[in-house]
């Protein structure tokens, strides 16, 4: 797996500034494949290359596991080296409308953000239905209120990313009145990695971690508050998607289905299988958290269906609470964006078949 930041994928783009409504054009014009690679057609699994928005989690390792630990089992066979990491949802999915990669794994809301710009682009498979993002203080914040009244600084990512939307949902859920676009005291911080070692050293007063990050910042000496957490408030919530350009999807939909079919099986051993879970942490995470703190996060994946092992995640329901919440966030504009029109369903549906789900006819489309 490698890593690669946003001046660095310009570089080896060739190209500056690039607009997602000119990266969607070279994606409908040109070849979708990666460094020469022949995808396969209708019936064959292609090689695949992957762009990620963020180092993977444990609460999301489907994102990664699916493909390399469980791929092969449908036709797919992956490595680390085929997941290409970037510390920004945006230059991810410019990175795959570009064709630099074939599909990519980000924010639900950055995906819905490319479709409002009119690109030719789909979700396709859900990893991630809810997180175990918490909203933390250091105490000069103790409600979500008085993340404005006191004018304390905020550490989030930019719009359309995981964490400052999933903020966004919590803060219209607690009517607070206000959304982060409305705080003066915001620093753009994407990764929560970094955004950890800020609220660690009080860089930043409230931010959106994890629950083992918090505990790291607490051992840095910052006693924390949790103001809200995105896995009890949030049920209809959609987290993170994989989303291709509709080009590639129609020429490689056996890939797309192998590649659902993996991060399915990987999402329902995961939240039935400790061990399982377990492993796979040690084998994909550069870092893995403690054994404990593993523990701790599959329990909470179980108990609150934070993987799409019991529903598809393309449930119209939830995909219209996240089009209502960038309506809200200022992203989307208008009716052209629903939850018909942002989906391609079929790889989704005939991964379900191949692994089998509880809930196999819940998508939308």
């Amino acid at each position: 797996m490698s890593s690669m930041d946003r001046r660095r994928f310009l570089q080896v783009a060739g190209v500056s500034a690039l607009a997602l409504g000119a990266a969607g054009t070279l994606a409908a014009c040109g070849s979708s494949d990666s460094d020469g690679q022949k995808s396969g057609g209708d019936d064959k699994v292609g090689p695949l290359k992957l762009a990620s928005s963020s180092s993977p989690q444990p609460t999301y390792l489907t994102q990664v596991a699916g493909p390399v630990i469980y791929g092969e089992e449908f036709g797919l066979k992956m490595t680390m080296d085929d997941i290409v990491i970037f510390q920004s949802h945006a230059t991810a999915v410019q990175a795959t409308l570009s064709g630099q990669v074939q599909a990519v794994g980000a924010s639900t809301m950055a995906h819905l953000t490319v479709a409002a710009q009119g690109s030719p682009f789909k979700i396709f498979q859900p990893f991630s239905i809810v997180d175990d993002y918490i909203l933390v203080s250091n105490g000069k914040a103790t409600t979500i209120e008085e993340i404005k009244t006191k004018n304390v600084t905020v550490g989030i990512d930019s719009l359309g990313g995981a964490a400052h939307s999933s903020m966004d949902a919590m803060l219209i859920e607690a009517n607070a009145g206000f959304l982060v676009g409305d705080l003066e005291n915001v620093q753009g911080i994407e990764s929560s990695g970094e955004r950890q070692a800020a609220f660690g050293t009080r860089t930043v007063d409230v931010t959106m971690i994890h629950p083992w990050q918090a505990e790291l910042a607490k051992q840095q000496g910052v006693d924390y508050i949790v103001l809200s957490s995105m896995y009890e408030g949030l049920p209809n919530y959609l987290n993170q998607c994989y989303a291709a350009p509709t080009a590639w999807l129609e020429k490689n939909l056996a890939t797309a289905t192998a590649l659902s079919a993996s991060v399915i099986k990987a999402s329902q051993v995961f939240s039935t299988d400790e061990q399982a879970f377990l492993d796979a942490c040690k084998k994909i995470l550069t870092s893995p958290p403690s054994d404990q703190i593993l523990q701790d996060d599959f329990e909470l994946m179980k108990q609150y269906a934070m993987l799409p092992s019991t529903v598809t995640g393309l449930e119209p329901a939830r995909l219209d609470f996240m089009i209502d919440l960038g309506k809200k966030e200022g992203i989307l504009t208008g009716d052209t964006v629903t939850a018909k029109s942002v989906v391609d369903g079929r790889a989704n549906e005939a991964a379900l078949k191949l692994v089998g789900s509880a809930s196999p006819s819940a998508s939308a489309s």
